[in-house]
């Protein structure tokens, strides 16, 4: 099958985003045996942007994408927050190719106001939608023409190729990343809470005023220098939506802690992650895990293993393709399947 995945490949940091969900799908679509063109549509529209910032090229990047189709024919249009594409150039593109296929794919939060409109609006090109968060709140965006379903967040062992679990020799024992403690203050605070329960811990706390957010290498250093991580959300009161800091926490092999209000422990069991219900709860299980280290490391590659065994970016793909196109599913899969419809 020919598809175009359509996202921000972010070629402006030059490589500093090669974690990012947009490449893990694109090397889950490949090793699943499809022919991929990636499309980087702020990359594109930065191409014909005279000062750089993108807005000017977005009409360049309506033309290209409807070209890159007329010449390459595919199967399957995959956006992932492509949001320089308009709606009516996905109608175009429909026109010309009838028996095309429209997935959007949309990973933020829908607690975000801004993000529930972005949804509604792509819904209206698309024949499915796959969110980051499960359960009833899915049902918005149903129409007679556009379906909406759950997907994890994908790892891929291509690219989470840490194994924390196997040192000792971490200079850190507790790792979270949040944007900007000014963006987020709650969990900023719920942050420095820990730390002042706990203060025999040693911290790796970044997005703090004290010590800035990091990405690229840089984020994939932090990760290897700590033994667990605290998988921390803006808010945890949506099934199942988690960052994809999960991925990459669990897909690298720290110890992570997760909130049970995220629903993820009736996925993964107590014997691979570290859920918690409150600060209480939190506190009293890192304090357990400092003095056992050798428990850390054994709950923590069972998580790694089945985080990669179940939510891999090959089944990820998989799935996307086989709801899209009505198939019946080639196997099982460890989260809701549910496809919401008219």
């Amino acid at each position: 099958m020919r598809i175009v995945l359509a996202g921000n490949y972010n070629e402006k940091r030059a490589g500093a985003n090669f974690y990012a969900t947009v490449r893990k799908l694109t090397n889950g679509f490949v090793r699943n045996g499809h022919l991929v063109i990636p499309f980087s549509d702020r990359d594109v529209a930065r191409e014909e942007s005279r000062f750089g910032i993108g807005r000017g090229g977005e009409g360049h990047v309506n033309r290209r994408l409807l070209e890159l189709c007329e010449n390459f024919r595919p199967d399957l249009l995959v956006m992932l927050h492509a949001d320089k594409v308009r709606n009516d150039t996905v109608r175009k593109l429909r026109a010309m190719l009838p028996a095309l296929r429209v997935a959007m794919v949309n990973l933020d939060a829908l607690f975000v106001a801004d993000n529930v409109q972005r949804v509604r609006r792509q819904a209206e090109v698309a024949d499915a939608t796959f969110l980051t968060t499960a359960g009833d709140h899915l049902r918005q965006f149903v129409t007679p023409t556009h379906r909406v379903a759950f997907i994890p967040n994908p790892a891929d062992r291509s690219i989470e190729t840490l194994e924390c679990f196997a040192r000792d020799d971490q200079p850190f024992d507790f790792l979270c990343t949040i944007g900007t403690e000014r963006t987020s203050p709650r969990r900023g605070q719920f942050m420095r809470e820990i730390a002042a329960r706990v203060p025999e811990a040693r911290y790796a706390f970044y997005g703090l005023a004290e010590r800035p957010y990091v990405y690229g290498s840089a984020y994939f250093e932090a990760i290897a220098s700590a033994r667990m991580g605290l998988n921390l959300n803006r808010a945890d009161d949506h099934f199942l939506y988690s960052s994809d800091r999960f991925a990459q926490y669990a897909g690298n092999g720290l110890l992570v802690f997760v909130s049970r209000l995220t629903g993820y422990d009736k996925i993964f069991s107590d014997d691979e992650f570290v859920f918690y219900s409150d600060l209480d709860e939190l506190t009293e299980r890192l304090r357990y895990f400092l003095k056992n280290d050798g428990e850390r490391q054994r709950v923590a590659r069972n998580g790694h293993a089945r985080y990669h065994a179940l939510f891999s970016e090959v089944l990820v793909a998989r799935f996307i393709e086989e709801a899209v196109f009505d198939r019946v599913p080639a196997g099982a899969y460890a989260w809701p399947t549910e496809i919401h419809s008219h």
